[in-house]
Formats: C-alpha cells, structure tokens, sequence
C-alpha cells in the first residue's frame, strides 16, 4: 500500500499560487513558458523534499522551511554592501560577474574585459532571444524528477548563459559572484549554463555569500557542457548565511579527450546541499571531483555526488574532506556507476572526515554500482577525531596547542588543494582557510 502524501505546508501552497502571479514577468520564449507550467503542477503534486526520499534523507527541507515571502528583487547596485570579506579571489587577476539575489548587476561586475570568443548573456536576455546553444544546453533538462529543480525551473528569473568559441583559451579566470540581500523573508531562484565548444579552455569561479541577517531561500541550477578535447576548471566557494538554506544542482556532461577538475569549499553558516551529476559521454576523458567542508555553530552541508561512466577508457577521482565542529554538520552521498560496456574505468572515491566536538555529526554514503568487469573501482570513508599524538609532537616543538591543531587540521584540507591546482587560485584557498583556522598563512611562510 502507497504511503499517504504529506500535508502541504504553507510554504508549499505558497510557492505555486505564487508561481501564478510572478508567470508574466519571468523570463524566456513560449516554449519556455510551457516548461515553467510543466514544473510547478509537478512541484505542486510532490511538495519539498523530505526524509522519506532517499536522496533528501539527511537534508530535509519540509523542516528547514517557515513560511514563503515574495521573490528577492535585486538593489540598484550592490557595491556599496560588499566588503573585502565578501571578495576571496582578490588577489586573482579575473573577470567577475556579479549577481545579487539571482540577477546580474552590470555596475559591479567587468563585463566589458570579456575577450574575442567569449559571449556571456544573462539568462534572462539569452531566454528572451530564444539563444540556440541555450536551448541545446538545456534539451532535456524538464525539471520534473526532482522536486528543487522543478521549482528552480519554474520561478528561474536570471543567471549566466556563457559560451566559449571553438579552440578559445580564455586566460583569465571568470568569476560569477552570487550575492543575497534584502530586509525580509524572500526566495530567489538562478539558472545559469556554460558551454564550452571542442578545444576551447577555461577557469570558472565562484562565490556564493550573503550581507543580511534576514532568511533567504535559493535554489541554482548549473549546467556545464564539455565538448570535445576541451579543459574545464571550477571552483567554488560557499559562504552562506546563518538563516539561509541553498538548493544547488549541477549537471555535467563530458565529450571525448576532456579534462575537468571541480573543488567546492564550503565555509558558511546556513544549510546548503550541492547535488552533482557528471555523465561521461566520450572515451579517453579525465574528472577530478573535490569537495573540502569546515564548518561550525548549527551549519549544514550536504555533498550529494553521482557520477556516470557511460563509456569506456575514461579516469575519475572523487575526494571529499570535511571538518566538523560545535553541533555542525556533513553529509557526503557519492555514487559511481559504470555501465555494461564501459570497460577500462579507474574512479577512486574517498571521504574523510575530522570531527573536533563530541556533538558534531557525519553522515557518508558512498556507493558503487558495477556492470563492466575490466574496472578499476574503490571507495570508502573515515570518520574520526584529530591524531593526538600528531598534536603533542608538533607541541613538543614549540608550537602551541592551537596553532598545533591549526596545522594539522589546515595539512589535512591543503593536501586536496595541492592536488587540484598550484597557480594563484590555490593560493587563495590555502590564504582563506589558514584565516578560518587561524593557521599560519601559506603564502608567508613561503616568502620567509
């Protein structure tokens, strides 16, 4: 017997009579539109994610939600609400989109360095022109299987649509800076996709904060589309706020003879998940997935991670750290599945965790399905509390007790970092953590 849906809560009511309000002035062509309708009939039929789906097991969004406010508008400019805290890339030399509650703002952001090759176009704009690689992008892409997506799809109002010409190397890092604001309770929903044409090249960045103290609930949606023999890099850095809650899901597909390496830091002081699935779609292509957590106070991560190997001859490297202390928490669900004719795969999927309070909590899920018998697959996980006797060593040296575990914790992420990039974007996570540590900064003891 099929279990009873849930009541609907406030929160969900409100989400789709409100969809019938914010219709007209969302973005995009007819076809469009009709998706958008699609999405909420079947986000009103299955509500927000809860317990009982496996998927959402340790992020329950039905307990996380109050009630709805109206959609977030964006300020006329957000520079005057920035710091230098906000802005963790400072000292690399990038082109940066800013985007403040889902929308760009042009007068933050140096759009007009963009080099030949390049076209980068809001969502909005790009939907309203009905831009054809967009539509090719996001063929398929009906939002109906999960209940975020669907909504993320039905109230998506902005984003970045980016296209990298064929054989273009772009040379300077390319930064989308998502920002949140507002004075009360607001929702906003961001779309954006990046596609790179065969041989092209690029360093993606991002950083996801809030400058409020008000609830914010956001949901991004992220496609990336690797063409043949193109290279890739993305980094991400989340530093949510205390009242926030963050839905993200990112989908990439990988053509033949690419390279894609991603590394996710997550820094904040909300709830957030980053739901990832990578489809490899030509042989002889190499993904290196990392994801590094070191949070505090009441903060939630979620890591969910799919990886589909659908052909053969093809590498990946799953590798995931979090550090955990006060009552925070992490979760790491990874998947690997290699298909029937998928032969000569390596993926190696790792997950560790370092838990610096009795009440902090880890929650690792990681999953192999194998229907290829020429494979080379493992994965695993450790949890557990920082090596004391590593501690006392370094004491016995000189260094005091929390510069000592300041070290060995900053050894134990920076380990992954190294491993993923050794240019200025490296330099800037090591800086960052170091700061969150209170670590001795990298850079220094280098220039000593």
């Amino acid at each position: 017997m099929a279990r009873p849906a849930p009541e609907r809560l406030e929160v969900e009511t409100g989400f789709v009579t409100g969809h019938a309000t914010a219709r007209d002035s969302l973005p995009g062509t007819a076809r469009l539109g009709e998706a958008r309708d699609v999405a909420i009939k079947a986000f009103a039929e299955d509500g927000l994610p809860h317990r009982r789906i496996e998927d959402y097991r340790y992020f329950d969004l039905r307990q996380m939600l109050g009630k709805t406010g109206p959609l977030a508008l964006a300020p006329q400019s957000s520079a005057s609400g920035l710091s230098a805290a906000d802005d963790p890339f400072a000292g690399v030399d990038r082109i940066r989109v800013v985007l403040v509650n889902g929308r760009i703002d042009r007068d933050a952001s140096t759009l007009d360095s963009l080099p030949e090759g390049v076209e980068l176009l809001s969502f909005a704009d790009a939907a309203e022109q009905g831009t054809q690689w967009l539509d090719d992008a996001m063929a398929g892409q009906d939002g109906t299987r999960d209940a975020v997506a669907a909504l993320n799809l039905a109230y998506a109002s902005d984003g970045v649509a980016l296209r990298v010409a064929k054989g273009v190397t772009v040379n300077r890092p390319i930064e989308l800076a998502w920002r949140s604001t507002g004075e009360t309770n607001t929702h906003y929903h961001a779309r954006s996709v990046v596609v790179l044409e065969e041989g092209a090249s690029l360093t993606l960045l991002e950083t996801r904060s809030d400058d409020t103290a008000t609830p914010v609930f956001a949901t991004q949606s992220l496609t990336l589309k690797v063409a043949d023999k193109a290279r890739l890099t993305h980094t991400a850095i989340y530093a949510d706020g205390e009242p926030a809650v963050r839905v993200a899901n990112k989908r990439v597909t990988l053509g033949a003879g690419t390279t894609y390496k991603t590394l996710g830091l997550a820094i904040g002081e909300g709830r957030a998940r980053t739901s990832e699935r990578v489809h490899f779609n030509g042989e002889e292509t190499k993904a290196s997935i990392n994801g590094l957590t070191l949070l505090k106070g009441k903060a939630v991560m979620d890591n969910t991670l799919f990886v589909d190997h659908a052909v053969p001859n093809c590498d990946s490297e799953e590798t995931y750290r979090y550090v955990l202390d006060e009552t925070a928490r992490g979760v790491f669900q990874g998947s690997i599945l290699v298909r029937e004719h998928a032969q000569k795969i390596d993926s190696q999927m790792q997950a560790r965790a370092l838990l610096m309070s009795r009440k902090a909590e880890m929650d690792a899920k990681p999953m192999l399905e194998i229907y290829a018998d020429d494979v080379q697959c493992a994965h695993g996980s450790a949890i557990g509390e920082p090596d004391q006797d590593a501690i006392f060593y370094l004491m016995s040296r000189g260094i005091d007790e929390p510069t000592a575990r300041a070290l060995l914790i900053a050894g134990f992420l920076d380990d992954v970092v190294d491993g993923f990039d050794d240019g200025d974007v490296a330099a800037a996570l090591k800086h960052l953590l170091a700061e969150r540590l209170g670590a001795p900064d990298p850079g220094e003891e280098q220039a000593l």
